[in-house]
């Protein structure tokens, strides 16, 4: 049988190579395809909560994903990692209707102006005297508590000499007068300031130094309880006060001017995280322009420019420009917790007359354990000095604050307890586990311990300019619009749900007042951003500094999905559409966010050493209702399409299998003469046309490896070996059919010429007839072919309806699932092969009827019809199969639509006579193939045989 096989493949080799060359090109094309479909893919699983729906639905960041609850400070835990391009292809994406990006900078120090005014503890008659005030700072409710040491403000009628400049050559201090002072006799006098302190001009002409601190212990540890500052003024005959404890750069003592009142600046800090937006995206997603109280809003040109003002706390005049200033637009009001209570008092005694000339060291038991008048309290809350100072800087255009650096902290860790709680890990207390920059910069904080920040701090100070921040304008965080209510705010960028008491005795001790951040920068809980500026001035102050951050400044993008306006499982699958494209298209994590529920989660919050105990307090987090998970298959469309890839190819074999079968009748009834059963005749189609498969199927997973290479995909060998079975599979499905009808040939009839029965017909008298009645005469044949090409015309039709009304996207409910059809590349390839191989089967059907009718054709043109009129039939051939396989098509692919999305309007019909129209012209066209042949019929012979 096996010599008989090769035999028939080799006498027919053109229908031989056309069947290999369609199952190898159909089988070689659905594995590569595969390998190319086969990319990670995201999966939603879960629920929707049909009352949240923040104001956003998806979580774009650089991180690794979430495994339980969402923190509320995810949006801000990275600092960049988002690339401006990747914000911009994921805005493009078909179904998102804004996306909001998020640059976070870092933590910056705003110093707020604590001024407090000591004039009427002096005592005007005094030639000498000293004002204590005494801070004693709260906060965490009033939990933490921290008496700190005292500022000191030495008076005297007695002439002050300031420091005028350092000779560095020389090292050699030089004072307003003249008098110059050798860097190390000065600093000896004064061990741990450095020296430079004002001189005070004794009568007898001596030049005794007020050192700058009073000290009482060295330790790191101490230095808000054991070192004091200590500042000197003159008091002038006018009864004006001037300023000693300063340099004048060269600038004589007169240049410093005298005020009236006698005002003591003491440290204050509000540690704020500085934010790169897009102003119109923010505008769009939160509504953020609608909350601006004082001022602008921002703009997307607003960038670093000079600054209206220097920053500089010294009383002299600035020398030189101002410097850069970032333009932000800043909250109105923070949710901090920090009160300062001030005693004001006045020493009595001898104690004045020897702070000239006292050391450091010795200054501090001499003013600590001084008598004193009853003290004058006075008390400020660090909320309100910030919105004092936001207000006057949007009054008069000035600077809000100089910044010297942009911390950057790691947000908060948390190690499981046994009983369910996280306990906070402590940040500081390990030897060298603190940054220099949190240890220097941030000594102002009264509540900082140190710590350690997650990456490199964005230093300025270093620059040659000074820096500072500008306010356009102001917003009021809790004016910004509701989108979800209460469930909102786990997830609210400037309004995050404060901690509060986790077990009654933790709610007793807060007051059930809800805890929050104090002027430490690595403190708990974490801050919102509070002070925004451009993406514009992010990229430009990046670049100012040299910092890698420029490339990546993006730390998330909050995206919405338009079209959400119920909450159901087709919304949840509308919304995984897109994060599967964010995942697709720029390799992010994503967190699908609609559908939430806010939770409240226990944390163990320890001890700190400014007397607050352990408190278990329950931070507010979000349960996600949609489950993200990113998985590497091939979804059910790839599969749909690849699969009729396949049943179109089969088609086309069977077809080609039949016609053969039917021109062997009589060599199969040769066969059947000779004695073969039914059975090994159709063992011997099967087995012609599964060799064929065999044989495709090999040559196929050669060739699937290198073409998956150029297509730029690594094709597994298990995908390359599913090349063969596939292959096999198919021809032996097209060759079933054809087989039976060659196990049911009978020797007698097949041998025997019997005429055709007569058959009764209408005349037909136009082309169009006659070409029905001849489509007719083969209706399986028919029939195949305009299967084949409807499956081609309802996958284009699918196709573009998702790419033309859907926009990329089209997303229903079929049978109470929800399905998406989103297309990509290797979705226009596959449809592309299908419809190709539906219009070969065109050809295919065609080429057979000319085959077959060869001899009818001869007669048709022996009797004077010519070549135009014989190609005319041909093509009302090739147009009743091709109407009747865009009516199957159009039905099929509209049908899908419509079951998918409920609905079909006026766009979807003309998307269907386009796709109509364009598959009866691909039909007409193929009709050439056939009419060639019929010009290359030989008449002669053909009459001849008849």
């Amino acid at each position: 049988m096996l010599r008989m096989v090769w035999s028939q493949l080799r006498h027919t080799r053109g229908r031989s190579l056309a069947v290999f060359a369609a199952v190898l090109v159909a089988t070689t094309g659905f594995t590569v395809l595969t390998g190319v479909a086969a990319t990670s893919r995201l999966v939603a699983r879960g629920s929707i909560d049909g009352q949240f729906r923040p104001s956003y639905d998806i979580l774009v960041h650089p991180s690794g994903p979430a495994g339980g609850l969402l923190h509320q400070d995810r949006p801000t835990a990275a600092y960049g990692g988002i690339t401006l391009d990747q914000w911009r292809r994921i805005e493009r994406i078909p179904g998102v209707e804004v996306a909001a990006p998020l640059a976070v900078l870092g933590l910056t120090d705003i110093r707020p102006d604590l001024r407090v005014d000591v004039t009427d503890q002096v005592d005007r008659t005094a030639e000498r005297q000293v004002i204590e005030v005494a801070p004693r700072i709260s906060a965490d409710r009033g939990l933490s508590t921290l008496a700190a040491a005292p500022t000191y403000v030495y008076v005297s009628r007695r002439p002050l000499l300031p420091l005028s400049q350092i000779s560095g050559d020389q090292r050699v201090f030089v004072y307003t007068d003249g008098t110059r002072i050798d860097q190390t006799t000065s600093a000896a006098e004064c061990p741990g300031t450095g020296g430079g302190g004002a001189l005070e001009v004794q009568p007898d002409g001596r030049r005794l130094q007020v050192c700058a601190t009073a000290v009482g212990s060295f330790e790191p540890g101490t230095r808000r309880t054991k070192i004091s500052a200590l500042q000197a003024y003159q008091l002038l005959p006018d009864s004006t006060f001037r300023l000693a404890s300063v340099i004048t750069l060269g600038r004589p003592a007169a240049a410093i001017p005298a005020t009236a009142r006698l005002e003591l600046r003491l440290p204050a800090v509000v540690p704020m995280i500085v934010a790169g937006i897009d102003p119109a995206a923010e505008a769009r997603l939160a509504g953020l322009n609608r909350a601006v109280r004082q001022g602008r809003y921002l703009t997307g040109s607003d960038t670093i420019g000079p600054a209206t003002r220097s920053t500089s706390t010294s009383p002299l005049t600035p020398v030189g420009p101002a410097g850069r200033t970032l333009p932000v637009l800043a909250a109105t009001d923070l949710a901090v917790d920090e009160q300062t209570n001030l005693a004001v008092s006045r020493l009595t005694g001898q104690t004045a007359r020897r702070v000239p000339g006292s050391t450091t060291e010795a200054l501090w038991p001499l003013l600590h354990d001084s008598t004193r008048t009853p003290p004058q309290a006075a008390a400020y809350d660090l909320g309100q000095l910030y919105r004092a100072r936001l207000d006057t800087a949007l009054a008069g255009n000035t600077p809000l604050s100089g910044v010297q650096t942009l911390l950057r902290p790691a947000p908060p860790a948390y190690t499981p307890q046994p009983d369910g709680t996280g306990r906070i890990l402590p940040r500081a207390g390990e030897p060298g586990s603190t940054d220099q920059a949190i240890d220097d910069l941030w000594r102002d904080a009264w509540f900082s311990t140190g710590g350690v920040g997650t990456g490199e701090p964005i230093i300025l100070n270093g620059q040659s300019e000074e820096w500072s921040i500008t306010p356009v304008g102001s917003f009021a965080p809790d004016a910004l619009p509701t989108a979800g209510a209460a469930a909102q705010q786990a997830l609210d960028l400037y309004r995050p749900a404060a901690p509060v008491g986790g077990d009654p005795r933790t709610r007793q001790l807060l007051a059930d007042r809800p805890l929050l951040p104090g002027d430490d920068p690595l403190g708990y809980p974490p801050r919102p951003p509070h002070l925004l500026t451009t993406l514009t001035a992010t990229h430009d102050l990046y670049k100012s500094v040299g910092s890698r951050a420029a490339d990546t400044p993006l730390s998330s993008v909050r995206v919405r999905v338009a079209g959400i306006d119920r909450f159901d499982e087709v919304a949840r699958e509308r919304v995984r559409l897109v994060a599967d494209e964010i995942v697709y298209q720029t390799g992010l994590t994503v967190e699908i966010v609609l559908g939430g529920s806010t939770v409240r989660s226990p944390v163990l919050l320890p001890a700190n050493h400014f007397g607050r105990p352990d408190l278990t307090v329950a931070e507010a987090r979000t349960r996600k209702g949609v489950a993200a998970e990113i998985v590497t298959a091939v979804d059910r469309k790839n599969i749909m399409l690849l699969g009729l890839l396949l049943v179109v190819c089969a088609l086309l074999v069977g077809n080609a299998v039949s016609t053969a079968v039917r021109a062997r009748r009589r060599e199969l009834a040769i066969l059947a003469c000779v004695g073969w059963p039914g059975w090994r005749l159709s063992q011997l189609v099967l087995t012609e046309t599964t060799t064929l498969g065999l044989a495709a199927g090999l040559l196929g997973a050669g060739l699937s490896g290198p073409l998956g290479h150029l297509a730029g995909v690594q094709v597994s060998g298990t995908v390359v070996l599913l090349c063969i079975p596939i292959a096999v599979l198919l021809t032996a499905v097209a060759g079933v059919l054809p087989a039976i009808q060659a196990a049911r040939t009978r020797s007698a009839e097949a041998l025997q010429a019997a005429p055709a029965p007569a058959r009764r017909s209408a005349p037909r008298r136009t082309f169009a007839g006659l070409a029905v009645a001849n489509l007719v005469r083969a209706p399986a044949r028919t029939l195949a072919g305009a299967v084949s090409l409807a499956a081609g015309v309802g996958a284009v039709t699918l196709i573009a309806a998702s790419l033309w009304a859907f926009h990329d996207g089209m997303v229903g409910s079929l049978l109470g699932q929800a399905v998406s059809v989103q297309v990509r590349g290797v979705d226009l390839v596959a449809v592309g092969g299908v419809l190709l191989f539906g219009l070969l089967s065109v050809v295919d059907v065609l080429y057979l009827n000319v085959r077959e009718r060869s001899a009818e054709f001869a007669t048709l043109r022996a009797v004077g019809w010519p070549d135009s009129a014989l190609n005319r039939l041909l093509v009302y051939e090739a147009l009743g199969v091709g109407v009747l396989g865009c009516v199957l098509g159009t039905v099929a692919g509209l049908g899908s639509v419509a079951l998918l999305v409920g609905h079909l309007d006026g766009r979807l019909a003309v998307l269907a006579l386009v796709v109509t129209a364009g598959a009866l012209l691909l039909t007409v066209l193929a009709a050439l193939v056939p009419a060639i042949l019929i010009r290359r019929l030989p008449t002669a012979a053909l009459l001849t045989e008849q």
